[in-house]
Parts: structure tokens; C-alpha cells; sequence
């Protein structure tokens, strides 16, 4: 009988392995970043919605004080017309009319104001929109990382099985060349 022996490289999936834990450490650490930033974009979005809130109400109040301005007008004006009748009130319809040139003024800031409130709360839901957005696109990230990180668990259960196969068939062999052998 020809004693044939068959070599094999054993294999140690250490420096795989090593490589496979630091990859998943790392993905890990990513996962815990974007969390982390997810978490931050999420009190943003809060912070804006009350900013929006904010300004909304600001805004209705606002428009409740043009709404007073708009009918203590039409009252100095309706004062005014009635006034201007007669002499005495002339002086009294300059007044009017100073106090309504005042009104029409302050109008005009009050509505220049609510238009520039309008713009703000344009920016702002914007803002909130597109921080939506991100978050969104934050957490189709941390979902491809989780499905990431469960194949890494599946390869390193697999690399484990390979591993027990490849130390049943090196016993296998030992048995098959002593059997061969004696």
C-alpha cells in the first residue's frame, strides 16, 4: 500500500475575523452617529415648528391690529366729513386729518410688518421642510445600516459554521490517514 497523505492549510478565520468585527464596530459607530444626528434634526424641527407657531400668532395678532386701524380710518374719516361742515370744526377736521395721515402711517408699517412676518414664515416652513427631508433620509440610512448590520451577523454565524466544517474534515482526515495507515 502507497501511504498517501493529504495536506491541508488550516485555516484560522482570526485575521478575517478581526476584519469582520472592526467593519461591524465601525458600521455600528455610524449607526450611533446618524441616530445622534437624527435626534439633533428631530429638536430643530421642534424648535422651527414653535418658531412657525410663533410668528402664526404673530401674525393673526397683527392682522387683528390692522383690522382696528382699517376701522378707526373709516371712523376718523366718517369724523372728518362730518366735522368739516362747519367752521368751528375746522380746526377739529385738521386734527382728523393729521390723526387719519398718523393711522394710514402706521397701517402701512403694520402691513409692511405682516408681509415681512409672511416672508419669515415662508423661510421657516422651508427650513422645516427640507429638515423633514433630511430626517427622512436619515432613517432610510439608519434602516440600511440596521439590514447591514443583520448580513453581518449572518457572515459571521456562516464564518463560524465554516470554521466547525473545516476542523470536522481536518478530523475527518487525520482519521481517514491513520485508518489508511494502520
Amino acid at each position: 500500500m502507497v501511504d498517501q497523505t493529504i495536506k491541508m492549510r488550516a485555516f484560522s478565520g482570526d485575521a478575517e475575523s478581526n476584519a469582520k468585527q472592526s467593519n461591524l464596530t465601525e458600521e455600528q459607530q455610524k449607526l450611533l452617529e446618524l441616530s445622534a444626528q437624527l435626534e439633533e434634526e428631530k429638536s430643530k424641527s421642534l424648535e422651527n415648528l414653535k418658531i412657525i407657531t410663533q410668528l402664526r400668532a404673530s401674525l393673526k395678532q397683527e392682522q387683528a391690529k390692522t383690522a382696528e386701524m382699517i376701522a378707526k380710518v373709516a371712523e376718523l374719516e366718517a369724523g372728518l366729513t362730518e366735522s368739516a361742515a362747519s367752521k368751528a370744526d375746522e380746526e377739529a377736521a385738521r386734527n382728523l386729518q393729521l390723526q387719519l395721515e398718523e393711522e394710514k402711517k402706521k397701517s402701512l408699517e403694520q402691513t409692511s410688518e405682516i408681509e415681512r412676518l409672511r416672508e419669515s414664515l415662508k423661510r421657516e416652513q422651508a427650513r422645516t421642510d427640507e429638515m423633514a427631508a433630511k430626517v427622512a433620509g436619515q432613517e432610510a440610512r439608519l434602516q440600511e445600516l440596521a439590514a447591514l448590520e443583520t448580513k453581518v451577523k449572518e457572515l459571521a454565524e456562516m464564518e463560524a459554521r465554516v470554521k466547525e466544517m473545516t476542523e470536522a474534515l481536518g478530523k475527518i482526515s487525520g482519521l481517514a490517514s491513520s485508518v489508511k495507515a494502520g
